[in-house]
């Protein structure tokens, strides 16, 4: 649903699936994308799929670019991976992730997305040619890992040429891209597992130097338990800086975990929301 910013007048709104059940948007509470052609690009979770049928509208486990010309919201591209429906069998959304728009690239797709859900597989999607839905493989797109450990609850993050994820039951892991791919496998990746539902991460920089990846750990939300905040050297995120358990008499523990949320940066400090307070991290005097 679209929403003057002004008046709060709703102004647009896109059904996913309006002939099939499920198809949500839910991204594990990350944003949708925007381009810089005020293009939305988003993941659709489990649910029925019939775009690639005459008269098809419906986008289950599937990549979408809306388009907000003429006043309204519609498709103006897609690609749904060739396993959609046994994504859809198993319960392994591809809509538990959320996409993100990179810098362009020298390549001759200069223009990519990327994103991914539970299955573990990383797209790399052309945003001008997305590919649709092809039976039996994906070599439409740019770029497929499949089997890369990346079952992703969140939104991946980029800095410097690396693109960050960090998937359940998993590490911190950072994948170059050059030339418009990603590597075949990380580049470097940290060595402290995030349980369900791993994390998002956040990165802080000054410009192209002084990058930190910082990862919000809410595995223990289930007993609530705290959360534990991650800082990682963003150039080799093998190497952790901080984390909120470190320092002796618990003087840096938040609150307890909420799943989903995201180490928020801003003004030189760190933001961590929790299920009774705000917790705001800063150098020390």
């Amino acid at each position: 649903m679209g929403y003057d910013a002004g008046t709060l007048v709703q102004v647009r709104v896109f059904n996913t699936s309006p002939n099939a059940g499920l198809g949500g948007i839910w991204q594990a509470g990350g944003a949708p994308a925007v381009d810089p052609n005020g293009d939305i690009f988003l993941e659709t979770g489990n649910g029925g799929f019939d775009a690639d049928a005459p008269g098809g509208l419906d986008y289950g486990d599937s990549f979408l670019r809306l388009s907000t010309s003429g006043g309204s919201l519609s498709v103006a591209d897609y690609f749904t991976p060739f396993d959609q429906y046994q994504l859809e069998l198993i319960d392994l959304d591809l809509g538990s992730g959320a996409p993100i728009v990179l810098p362009d690239q020298n390549s001759p797709a200069p223009h990519l997305l990327v994103g991914a859900g539970k299955s573990g597989t990383i797209y790399l999607v052309d945003r001008d040619n997305m590919g649709h839905f092809h039976a039996g493989q994906d070599s439409q797109i740019v770029q497929s890992l499949p089997n890369a450990g990346v079952s992703l609850f969140g939104t991946p993050a980029y800095w410097q040429s690396n693109v960050y994820f960090l998937g359940q039951g998993n590490v911190l892991k950072a994948y170059r891209l050059f030339n418009g791919l990603l590597s075949a496998s990380p580049v470097s990746q940290a060595d402290t597992y995030f349980g369900f539902p791993g994390g998002t991460p956040a990165i802080s920089a000054n410009g192209s130097t002084n990058g930190i990846a910082w990862a919000l750990q809410t595995d223990g939300y289930y007993w609530d338990l705290p959360s534990i905040l991650h800082a990682y050297d963003a150039a080799d995120v093998s190497r952790e800086l901080y984390n909120s358990d470190q320092a002796s008499g618990g003087r840096d523990v938040p609150g307890a975990a909420v799943k989903f949320t995201v180490p928020t940066v801003a003004n030189g400090k760190v933001y961590v929301g929790t299920q009774t307070e705000l917790d705001v991290y800063g150098l020390l005097p």
